[in-house]
């Protein structure tokens, strides 16, 4: 039954990069690109990763896998902000890693305060309902058509005798629009 190692125990290279789900020889290869990575090194060349080098590649991972930084950028990067901001990094990503009871687990950006519980001051709103934009045509198409008028031979108006012959020019012409119309349409059907 094997015990699990500490946070702060040293790691050979093939346990660093099962945690770190990296390749001992990328290991190697990012010893050879960034200096700060010093593991120590014992007896037959076996190396051992502090604490700290591990955090420090995790944040080195972080910005060249995670964010697709070239290894020219981070160098840069370690040179300005020093090597402290890569293993803060690591660690704040070692943190959002782990495990922990949902109890613990704070989804509230620090920006935003908690409201405050108490049954009298909570109000729930219904929900708004989306506004659904619906282009003209398709507007046209589905705008639900008038019942159609009873035909009669005279419209029933209730109005003064003038407004009665107004009204009745109105139908003759649009009667006379109606019969051009179809005319108009027989014609294209036609051609």
């Amino acid at each position: 039954m094997s015990q699990a190692k500490t946070t702060r125990a040293f790691r050979t290279i093939s346990e660093a990069g099962e945690e770190l789900g990296l390749q001992p020889h990328v290991l190697r290869f990012w010893e050879s690109k960034f200096s700060q990575i010093k593991p120590i090194k014992r007896g037959g060349g076996r190396r051992f990763y502090r604490p700290d080098d591990i955090e420090f590649i995790r944040g080195i991972k972080k910005l060249l896998h995670d964010e697709k930084h070239p290894i020219k950028d981070v160098q840069k990067l370690i040179q300005k902000k020093g090597a402290n901001r890569i293993i803060e990094l690591g660690r704040s990503v070692e943190k959002a890693s782990m495990d922990r009871p949902v109890g613990e687990t704070d989804l509230l950006p620090k920006r935003i305060k908690p409201a405050d519980p108490s049954p009298k001051t909570r109000v729930i709103s219904p929900p708004k309902k989306p506004k659904t934009i619906i282009p003209s045509v398709v507007r046209e198409a589905i705008r639900p058509t008038p019942p159609p008028v009873p035909a009669t031979s005279e419209p029933v108006v209730q109005s003064n005798g003038s407004d009665q012959q107004a009204l009745r020019d109105a139908l003759e012409s649009l009667r006379g629009i109606k019969s051009r119309l179809a005319a108009f349409r027989k014609d294209q059907d036609a051609s």
